[in-house]
């Protein structure tokens, strides 16, 4: 299948530092910008993850925010097949096993590398993508430190800034442009095979719902199904998954 020349990139606004990448974006927006503008900082001082989470941004890392004007902005699948995109990419890049963990974030080594955060607000969505490139574990927050890595740490060697940004807009432009004409499930399918989620022993929680099970797939619209101790399948929009110790596969 032949797709459009690239789209995402086609703006990008370079900052040396920003509060949010995503802030400054949603105004842009605003005013009129056009889709697949990107705005990159070399640091942010008060980025944010998903859940509200603070999300620490040093100098070393990449931050960068996207913006789509898809024809449905709240799509849950929106931030699946980004996050198969930014995967697919950093492993070409990098060499290293970059993986997911439902729903979009980026793990390394049985640690998190990376993040995706969707923020919707009609007729656009922001995607928001934080990668610990050459991050120094130890200059992160320490409570995060013991959960989170970055390439270069794994890797051994620094990866070019430049270069890693080049390929991670062409992966998620990639998977974008198959969103747009309908090859929706082709990417979930390689979502799965990156995923490390199914299969294993899981706690979701979302808000005050909490389900313990086995995690079993995800749907056609990116929710996902578990099988409950209960003996009942539930299906999970959105939330927070724990894997648990015990069970499923490695």
């Amino acid at each position: 299948m032949t797709f459009p020349p690239r789209l995402l990139g086609r703006a990008v606004l370079r900052c040396d530092r920003v509060a949010s990448t995503n802030d400054l974006l949603h105004t842009l927006a605003a005013r009129g910008a056009g889709e697949g503008t990107v705005v990159v900082a070399r640091e942010q001082t008060a980025g944010r993850g998903r859940l509200g989470r603070m999300w620490a941004s040093p100098r070393g890392g990449l931050w960068f925010s996207v913006l789509l004007r898809p024809s449905d902005p709240a799509d849950a699948r929106l931030g699946l097949m980004v996050a198969v995109g930014v995967a697919e990419a950093l492993r070409t890049v990098s060499g290293a096993d970059v993986r997911i963990k439902w729903p979009n974030d980026l793990v390394l080594a049985g640690r998190k590398v990376g993040g995706i955060l969707v923020e919707v607000r009609p007729p656009w969505a922001i995607v928001g993508i934080g990668v610990n490139v050459n991050v120094d574990p130890l200059d992160l927050p320490i409570e995060v430190r013991e959960r989170a890595t970055s390439l270069a740490a794994v890797s051994g060697r620094e990866c070019d800034l430049a270069d890693v940004l080049a390929g991670v807009l062409d992966g998620v432009d990639e998977v974008y442009a198959a969103y747009g004409s309908g090859t929706v499930e082709d990417v979930l399918e390689r979502w799965r095979d990156l995923n490390i989620t199914l299969g294993r022993f899981v706690e979701v929680r979302a808000g005050d719902r909490v389900v313990e099970g086995t995690a079993l797939d995800i749907d056609g619209d990116g929710a996902l199904l578990v099988a409950g101790l209960d003996g009942q399948a539930a299906r999970v929009v959105g939330g927070d998954v724990t894997i648990l110790a015990g069970g499923g596969r490695p």
